[in-house]
């Protein structure tokens, strides 16, 4: 720290003034070779339109969202993202194992059943658990498709 003190500003932006002459000769001698220029061509060959479309400002926008995302997580949104990942893929396996396993009995049948065997299959607990289901799912569709009755006679 002592020796912090003792240095002059003079000397100090002559050890700036080195460390950026440094750095420019480093850079310069890639901007001097042949093939690092070529690469920056190319490189700006491929970048040209997608500065003249403005498609690379949407790129950097999705790098900040990303990197923002990335600064957001936590423990906590990960372990309930994860828990309604779970869910959801749990409730795709199961409706696919149902849609499976109708398949299989309806395609059993030797003749498509009538009206009165349809009723007759109603008899049974799980069909009419399942029906029950089916109907207050349709009814939750219904109150959020519900709108205002509109009377055409008015002009």
């Amino acid at each position: 720290m002592d020796t912090l003190n003792n240095v002059t500003p003079h000397e100090t932006g002559q050890g700036m003034q080195a460390d950026a002459s440094a750095a420019s000769n480093q850079t310069g001698g890639l901007l001097h070779d042949d093939a690092a220029l070529q690469g920056l061509q190319e490189l700006l060959a491929k970048v040209e339109p997608l500065l003249a479309g403005g498609r690379l400002n949407r790129i950097v926008d999705l790098v900040s969202v990303t990197a923002d995302l990335v600064d957001m997580t936590d423990e906590y949104m990960v372990e309930k993202l994860a828990k309604a990942f779970e869910e959801t893929m749990g409730a795709a396996w199961t409706a696919g194992n149902a849609a499976r396993m109708a398949r299989t009995q309806v395609s059993s049948m030797q003749e498509t059943p009538t009206l009165i065997g349809l009723l007759r299959m109603a008899r049974e607990p799980d069909v009419r658990r399942g029906l029950a289901f089916m109907l207050a799912m349709a009814g939750v569709l219904g109150q959020g498709l519900a709108y205002d009755n509109l009377d055409y006679t008015k002009d």
